[in-house]
């Protein structure tokens, strides 16, 4: 009896703190949706790293990171190096099991998109207003209402600048801040119902950089060996991988080609795949090795392929459910009815999964339209769902999710 006292008392306390400061979260996600942050501007992400570390700095020991810089392919199918902005690190230690909390503060809009911060009654809309800075903006309620409350708890708070594009540079940093927690809770908006991730494909980006041979398309067009049409052929191959649900294979973006009276002699073609688990992402490699080398048969044509599985898949196993239970079962306790599903929908906790830590990784509030100018925050969900996030987090030391 008393324990079940207690943590009402303790719930009490955290949401009444968490309600009296709603609109200082609203001002800091206006602040944090008011500066651009698109995953291929590290100025903007660099700016937004450190109204990110100042907002987090007060409940714990807050730096900012750069990662790795990685490479990616040109339209022309050159190597380039590749810069990402900064992640931003916040550490709280404590006796008990270690929480990693994971989310992003890129965002799919460039500067130039005319998109702005916009309140509507209870909707707001901006760009990553939803996806994912508003669960920058519960985390920050969540752990306010946590010191407030006096509760110290063990967590490590990893908010990352290249989400958005498959977090390359950030995996090492993800996967090194899983392999030291106990839990991990990402901050992805949750479905537009605000249901929950349970499995999750794997998701792999390809570029192929086809070359061949350029001539003269009229007086020496028996000369060339053209890129294009090896690419087309590299296409059809890579779409007919497709088998739903297993499978999902998408050529995406194509380039290649000078002028119209020169047969082209470099093609880049970009294709996503995703697979339902990791056999099937085994077989995908396979089949992209066997079609790579059907497209090199034609004469003068040679494939470079680069990139591979970003995101590992995180299907759907007992521990997962397990934690996925906990928390829906704390939900119920808070008045909130949650449920989970599998996605084809990926994200950093495949990472997290892939890394040996068991998560839930779309914690953040409730919202629409992402990815498109239009993206919205159900503003009356940031409470509830800061609620549930510091009710998680403070009774971790108890036993309850572990």
């Amino acid at each position: 009896m008393y324990r079940v006292r207690f943590w009402a008392l303790m719930h009490d306390r955290l949401h009444t703190w968490i309600s009296e400061h709603e609109a200082d979260a609203r001002d800091l996600l206006e602040r944090f949706v008011g500066i651009s942050s698109w995953s291929h501007d590290p100025v903007g992400l660099t700016q937004s790293a450190a109204a990110i570390a100042e907002a987090f700095g007060a409940f714990g020991t807050a730096t900012i990171e750069p990662v790795d810089v990685t490479t990616r392919i040109t339209d022309a199918g050159e190597v380039s190096e590749l810069h990402h902005g900064p992640a931003v690190r916040v550490r709280s230690d404590a006796p008990g099991p270690r929480v990693l909390l994971v989310s992003h503060h890129d965002t799919v809009f460039s500067p130039d998109v005319p998109f702005a911060w916009e309140v509507n009654g209870d909707r707001i809309t901006g760009p990553g207003v939803v996806d994912a800075k508003g669960g920058l903006a519960q985390v920050w309620l969540a752990l306010g209402a946590l010191q407030a409350d006096g509760l110290e708890r063990a967590w490590e708070l990893l908010i990352v600048p290249d989400e958005e594009i498959g977090s390359p540079g950030s995996a090492r940093l993800i996967r090194e801040a899983s392999a030291a927690a106990d839990i991990g809770f990402g901050f992805e908006p949750s479905f537009p119902d605000g249901s929950l991730a349970a499995g999750r494909a794997g998701s792999a980006n390809y570029s192929f950089v086809v070359r061949g041979r350029s001539a003269h398309a009229g007086r020496e067009h028996h000369l060339g060996h053209n890129a294009i049409v090896a690419a087309a052929d590299l296409i059809t191959g890579i779409a007919a991988m497709t088998d739903r649900p297993r499978v999902l294979a998408t050529p995406a973006v194509i380039s290649g080609g000078r002028a119209l009276n020169i047969i082209p002699d470099t093609a880049v073609v970009r294709a996503n795949v995703r697979v339902q688990d990791t056999a099937a992402a085994e077989s995908v490699e396979r089949s992209i090795a066997a079609i790579v080398d059907g497209v090199e048969q034609a004469e003068g044509i040679r494939v470079e392929v680069h990139g591979g599985f970003t995101r590992p898949p995180k299907p759907r196993e007992d521990r997962y459910v397990a934690l996925l239970d906990a928390v829906v079962a704390r939900a119920a306790t808070l008045g909130m009815d949650l449920e989970y599903a599998d996605t084809g929908g990926v994200c950093d906790g495949n990472l997290m999964a892939d890394a040996g830590l068991v998560n839930v990784d779309n914690l953040g509030p409730v919202g629409g339209n992402l990815h498109q100018v239009g993206e919205f925050l159900e503003a009356d969900s940031l409470v509830p769902r800061a609620v549930l996030t510091a009710s998680l987090l403070a009774d971790l030391p108890n036993g309850v999710l572990t």
